[in-house]
């Protein structure tokens, strides 16, 4: 393909310098031509035929190059006649330049020649190519296509709006193509049924079109006159509008009839948009306001998306209380007698039929002979209508704001409560660390204690325990905090990495620490961190009065499980050193032995255990152990 696009030249035609034989047809043909215009410049040169020149063009008839001559030319001029004209003049080759119009055939014929070989060459080359060329050509063809929407868009100001497939639909300023310098339009149409009412002539059924217009120019990626950074537009596969009368005399089809005929279509389409205009027209107004509701909310059922323009205000009411229908009215300027174009969601809108007959030259007494038909009670319930529209709209927007409101004071309380429910977590994790620090530290308490009877100073050691126990029930104090921006003085408790000090001086800032290793230094506040001064340990309680004794010599671990078995037995000889027992009986049955496999493994390590084995036969025999201590 690259190799063929260098033999190209722009137009079409191969480039000179590839092909020796077609150039040196080319070359001899631009020769040949050269000459044969030399020989009709001298012709049109001579005098004597001056008087037969229709004109001093060179004519190009049936592929033979001519000149148009009046009839008597023979007497002056050689030559063959091609054809004749419509007013009696022969277009004449001349007898000089026919050898040189054969010659010049000739050579064109040999370039054509050239040019099939060649063709048929590269034919050859990309005839296994055919299916990816074919390709390529129409992807360039669709690429075309799209730089040519493009350079449209770019050349009137238009835009491109990407259709979406999550049913959003919001127009910001846009233009109908059809309308000249219209009034921008923006409509956010949320819900499945948009009911347009109001005013006549003021937009209803352009908005009806426009909304049905852009969602089709979507579609086919064609662009309009929009906002295109603020508007939503969905795609959806069918479009229908119900617009014009269906009236047909020739089919005997009257305008109800057709319009069912297209709400029956509809009803079998899927995934459809809807547009109905002026939806009342063709039979009684209370029939027509319960058959239409029924219909339009079993197309919202199936989930199409509807716009309807009407003057029903009852099918406005029927349609008002279903969350699926949004209200838009069109607006009009009582005082300049004209319509807005211009819309109000969420309200019934007013026909001002009077107004806009008066508008457009009805006469004035006809006008107030009609409002006196009309009734004063049925303008009032009109009123009535569009101002429960009004408040039912601003009740919709209380809610929606109050609903706002106690979500926003639900969302504190949940976090308040989270943050109650964290503290609590928190204080009962706490809880529990301490009364396993509690557990622990009394376990080793017991055995130090332990350890000290070993030494005969039970006494000392059982107070010590109980000492012990009362300062772990009592809360802890809080460690004395330190103000962080607080300065160095001459005694304060310092630490210097990890050791600590007291500073003894300040000599030209810089501090003299002396370490609890015995070292003295000098550093910067900066190396120096404040720290609490270590307390005095507190003096050990001394307590003369001998405790009594609350051992037992016997201990009968029969039917527990090893882990609560050596429990017991550790605080049973833990009670036994205390009160001075040198040799004790564990009794712990026969069974199959694993109990006392467990105690006896357990006794040998045990640090107080002088020795122990089988009690006498009176005693328990291999059921029981007799331990000294």
């Amino acid at each position: 393909m690259l190799q063929l696009e260098t033999h190209m030249q722009e137009e079409v035609g191969f480039k000179s310098g590839f092909y020796p034989e077609l150039d040196a047809h080319q070359e001899s043909l631009e020769r040949l031509k050269k000459t044969q215009q030399k020989i009709f410049s001298q012709i049109l040169g001579l005098k004597s035929l001056e008087p037969y020149l229709v004109d001093r063009q060179v004519h190009l008839v049936q592929g033979v190059e001519t000149l148009l001559l009046k009839p008597g030319f023979s007497s002056v001029f050689k030559g063959i006649v091609i054809a004749r004209s419509h007013s009696g003049q022969f277009y004449i080759e001349p007898l000089e330049a026919k050898t040189l119009s054969h010659k010049i055939q000739e050579t064109r014929t040999e370039i054509e020649h050239c040019l099939q070989q060649i063709c048929a060459q590269w034919s050859v080359k990309l005839r296994p190519l055919f299916l990816f060329l074919r390709f390529f050509d129409r992807q360039f063809d669709y690429l075309d296509h799209l730089q040519a929407r493009i350079s449209f868009a770019k050349s009137l100001g238009l835009n491109f709006v990407k259709p979406n497939a999550s049913g959003q639909f919001v127009l910001k300023d846009f233009a109908h193509p059809n309308l000249k310098d219209p009034k921008p339009l923006s409509v956010d149409f949320n819900h499945p049924l948009l009911l347009v009412t109001g005013v006549n002539t003021g937009g209803k059924t352009m908005l009806l079109k426009s909304l049905l217009a852009s969602v089709w120019l979507a579609k086919h990626f064609l662009p309009f006159k929009i906002n295109p950074h603020h508007s939503k537009i969905p795609y959806i596969e069918n479009i229908q509008a119900i617009i014009s009368d269906p009236q047909n005399s020739q089919n005997d089809i009257s305008t109800f009839a057709g319009r069912m005929l297209d709400f029956t279509h509809a009803l079998s389409t899927p995934n459809l948009l809807l547009g109905v205009d002026e939806i009342e027209l063709g039979t009684d107004a209370a029939e027509a306001s319960c058959l239409y509701k029924a219909l339009l909310e079993k197309l919202i059922h199936q989930g199409a998306k509807i716009v309807v323009t009407t003057h029903h205000k009852h099918l406005a009411l029927l349609l008002a209380k279903n969350p699926s229908v949004q209200l838009l009215a069109a607006n009009y300027d009582i005082h300049a007698q004209m319509p807005t174009y211009t819309f109000t969601p969420g309200l019934i809108g007013k026909s001002y039929a009077f107004e806009t007959a008066l508008r457009y030259g009805v006469p004035a007494a006809l006008i107030t002979e009609a409002k006196e038909l009309y009734g004063t009670e049925q303008e009032n319930l009109n009123a009535l209508i569009e101002r429960t529209s009004a408040l039912e709209q601003e009740l919709q927007e209380q809610q929606s704001q109050l609903k706002e409101v106690q979500e926003a004071q639900e969302r504190v309380y949940q976090e308040k409560l989270a943050k109650i429910q964290e503290a609590q977590r928190a204080k009962e994790a706490e809880q529990h660390a301490l009364e396993q620090s509690y557990s622990k530290a009394l376990k080793q308490m017991q055995e130090a204690i332990r350890e000290l009877n070993h030494s005969h100073n039970t006494s000392h050691a059982h107070q010590q325990i109980q000492a012990i126990q009362e300062s772990l029930k009592r809360p802890k104090a809080k460690a004395p905090t330190l103000k962080e921006n607080k300065a160095l003085e001459v005694g304060d408790f310092v630490g210097y990495g990890k050791l600590s000090g007291e500073i003894v001086a300040v000599i030209g800032g810089l501090y003299s620490v002396a370490l609890e290793n015995g070292l003295k230094i000098k550093v910067k506040a900066e190396s120096l961190k404040l720290k609490p001064k270590p307390q005095a340990p507190k003096p050990e309680v001394q307590i003369k009065q001998k405790p009594q004794a609350k051992g037992q010599m016997r201990l009968d671990l029969c039917g527990l499980d090893t882990q609560e078995a050596l429990e017991q037995a550790q605080d049973f000889l833990a009670n036994a050193l205390l009160a001075g027992f040198e040799e004790v009986l564990i009794v712990h049955g026969k069974g199959k032995g694993i109990l006392r496999n467990a105690l006896r493994e357990w006794l040998k390590i045990h640090p107080k255990v002088l020795e122990f084995g089988d009690a006498p036969y009176n005693l328990g025999g291999s059921g029981a152990q007799v331990v000294k201590l």
